[in-house]
């Protein structure tokens, strides 16, 4: 009688772990029996979100702090899971930022902060990890993108325009890999109750008010996410309202799009 082998745990890889969205996904993972790999810049929090998640779900947890933006980190991860013998079943490129300002109010430098992290990390790690899950027939990418990604975002311009890349590379890649047993899935929350806000607009306490209706946990969108991805989603809107809103603006004429675009905009702003 032969002895039954202990099923492999699948590992998720979860950029921007360290707070927000991102420390919600890993935490959503390694509840659904996944190892995870957390990286993000603040190393004492990652030790501290790896311990939870070990001590909670009986799950391998390894903290890598990294800075995306230094052009050299995608390769550094990719060589570090691979020196540990790590395959990455899925890759959450959650990591990302932007401002939320008008573009000629925010330096260059700061715009070009943005592209790098949004566009840039997020190219270059998928195209590192991509060929082996192709190589073992199985295999999950989740990208953040935004619901900013389906319209023009004045006052979070190269922010909307980074997350519309995200969708849309998304999109081509999941057509690509058709029939490889990997799948791609572009995520695109709303406005979440997370850091984000102040750090995009400076402010500490948002002057606007937003309905709670078109505000959502950043627990929810990491669920939200979870679900589409395991399902093979192509594209998830998270948020009823949402979803109601983008498919509206499909139908409507340019200058209304460009109209509900402003409001959207004096909106970030404020913060929410």
């Amino acid at each position: 009688m032969t002895r039954r082998e202990t099923p492999r745990r699948p590992t998720a890889l979860v950029t921007g772990a360290s707070s927000g969205i991102g420390r919600e996904l890993a935490r959503v993972y390694a509840e659904n029996g996944h190892h995870v790999v957390l990286v993000a810049r603040r190393q004492d929090r990652l030790e501290a979100l790896a311990a939870e998640l070990s001590a909670a779900h009986g799950v391998r947890a390894i903290p890598i702090a990294l800075d995306l933006l230094d052009p050299a980190a995608p390769e550094v991860l990719f060589d570090r899971t691979v020196g540990a013998r790590i395959d990455i079943d899925v890759l959450v490129n959650n990591a990302g930022f932007g401002h939320f300002r008008d573009f000629l109010d925010t330096r260059m430098a700061e715009h070009a902060s943005v592209v790098h992290l949004n566009v840039v990390a997020l190219t270059q790690l998928t195209h590192l990890f991509l060929p082996e899950m192709i190589k073992r027939g199985r295999g999950s990418i989740l990208n953040i993108a935004s619901v900013a990604a389906f319209s023009p975002a004045p006052s979070a311009a190269v922010y909307g325009a980074t997350k519309a890349y995200v969708l849309s590379l998304s999109q081509a890649l999941a057509a690509e890999l058709e029939g490889t047993g990997v799948t791609v899935t572009a995520l695109c929350p709303g406005l979440t109750e997370t850091e984000f806000s102040e750090v995009a607009t400076g402010r500490s306490k948002p002057r606007a008010l937003v309905p709670s209706m078109m505000k959502a946990t950043a627990r929810d969108v990491a669920l939200a996410g979870y679900r589409a991805a395991s399902a093979g989603e192509e594209v998830h809107i998270n948020g009823l309202a949402y979803r109601a809103g983008i498919e509206w603006l499909r139908w409507q004429p340019r200058f209304v799009t460009r109209a509900f675009s402003r409001v959207l905009g004096r909106q970030l702003q404020s913060g929410f």
